[in-house]
């Protein structure tokens, strides 16, 4: 009986060296931006300021790092929200968010809406940033298909903050993702 417990614990002692900690439900992003895709494959991305920046979550307490819904429960029009977060822990908790909002959203180009449009949130620093409406700000919708549950599209706009006097470029974004969640 000795011998099984020393060989089972010899076991677990092996593969907790052996085995580099992973987190396979959500890896770490890549240093590029994700394909452009049209197929639902949970993927988002863009450029803030030139850098490449993905969601990513390193604990699920934290919640999802995409959400993505396409709602056509709203009266005159629908309304598709995106939303990616990037939340990491260390000396001090890292978190950044970026959502758009699109009222009735059609496939092509599409106005973000500027009141309630696209909002970013850049921690620690502590600003929050709101779509400037004197630049350029647009979401190409490539697919909102709502039998299959899939809105895809592009989106490139600026986001400023008066009170840190700061100015993020959001460019060549992208996604992809299941919209029934």
């Amino acid at each position: 009986m000795k011998k099984a417990i020393f060989t089972f614990l010899g076991f677990i002692l092996l593969f907790s060296f052996s085995c580099e900690k992973k987190n396979i439900f959500n890896p770490e992003p890549p240093d590029e931006l994700p394909p452009t895709t049209m197929t639902g494959a949970n993927t988002f991305g863009c450029l803030v300021n030139g850098e490449v920046w993905r969601p990513y979550v390193e604990t699920l307490a934290f919640g999802l790092r995409l959400n993505v819904k396409h709602d056509r429960g709203w009266v005159d029009c629908d309304q598709l929200f995106i939303g990616a977060k990037r939340i990491l822990t260390g000396n001090e908790v890292l978190h950044q968010e970026i959502t758009i909002n699109v009222w009735c959203p059609v496939f092509g180009e599409n106005n973000i809406t500027p009141a309630k449009g696209a909002f970013v949130c850049f921690e620690p620093r502590g600003c929050s940033y709101n779509i400037d409406t004197l630049s350029p700000y647009t979401i190409n919708i490539t697919r909102l298909d709502t039998i299959n549950n899939i809105a895809s599209g592009t989106f490139e706009f600026t986001a400023i903050n008066n009170e840190c006097q700061d100015t993020l470029r959001i460019t060549e974004g992208r996604f992809d993702a299941d919209s029934s969640l």
